[in-house]
């Protein structure tokens, strides 16, 4: 993601969907040369399409789009508190103005924690407003440990939850989602893959070798949602949603003028609390 980001940080001033001027920091020496490849006329489309020769048609383009559409959203909930789920090197925090006097919670692992501060910490961005929530899923309390690091359980809230359910169980999925719907009132950020992407005879041309891919380095897709059966499946869970766009879809407004396109597999969900 991070480079990802990086190569559409590099783009012409017209044409970008967004900024990161952080996400270089978090690249290893090769890949930042790429980044920087991204930003040379001439050079540009060549860097873009080695990426995706190794990636596959799906993953940058789905990226890009889904974190437009995910700025958008945070800055439009105009919330009072924003909680990263799984925030890996997501700099939200310090890129989006809107999230400057917001108190930002960042909840991932201990040893992801641990890499992004250091690297946070040579970037001369102010702090003051994020507070770091070192969670392991697999033994700690999300409410517990949110709480105790001074989450306010009575102001409006953005959660976002980007890039993660497609990884965990059933299970994992709901218990975090009754997690989020009993903390506080406000709006639920969540991406997701379609399920008929993990199943023999996709629709989606690009889904046999994503998905063979994430498999290969360590990181299977286990979760998906059929698009139809989202809104059900949401106010079960407490949440209204207001928004379900593939980034296929939020592709052909964001990519004009580009060849780029997203994929219909991958999706975005906006939805409100119901407490």
């Amino acid at each position: 993601m991070a480079l990802q980001r990086a190569l559409e940080s590099r783009r012409p001033v017209g044409s970008r969907l967004f900024v990161d001027p952080y996400a270089e920091a978090f690249l290893r020496p090769g890949l930042r040369v790429l980044a920087v490849a991204g930003g040379v006329p001439g050079v540009r489309r060549l860097a873009a399409g080695l990426y995706d020769l190794a990636t596959g048609p799906g993953p940058r383009p789905s990226a890009v789009v889904r974190t437009r559409v995910i700025d958008d959203a945070v800055v439009a909930a105009q919330p009072e508190q924003c909680v990263l789920l799984g925030a890996g090197y997501d700099t939200r925090a310090h890129r989006l103005p809107a999230l400057a006097s917001v108190r930002v919670f960042e909840v991932d692992h201990p040893r992801t924690q641990e890499a992004k501060r250091r690297v946070v910490g040579g970037l001369g961005v102010a702090q003051q407003h994020v507070t770091y929530v070192p969670v392991d899923f697999e033994r700690d309390d999300l409410a517990t440990e949110l709480t105790d690091a001074g989450f306010a359980t009575d102001k409006p809230t953005v959660f976002v939850w980007e890039g993660v359910t497609n990884y965990l169980t059933p299970e994992a999925v709901d218990s975090t989602l009754a997690t989020v719907r009993r903390l506080a009132p406000g709006t639920l950020i969540v991406t997701y893959v379609d399920e008929r992407a993990l199943q023999p005879g996709s629709p989606f041309p690009e889904a046999e070798r994503w998905v063979r891919a994430v498999a290969k380095v360590g990181e299977p897709w286990t979760f998906g949602l059929h698009p139809d059966e989202v809104p059900d499946f949401m106010a079960a869970r407490g949440f209204r949603v207001t928004k379900d766009v593939s980034t296929l879809e939020a592709g052909v407004e964001w990519f004009r003028g580009r060849p780029e396109r997203g994929s219909g597999l991958y999706r975005i969900v906006v939805a409100e609390i119901n407490q």
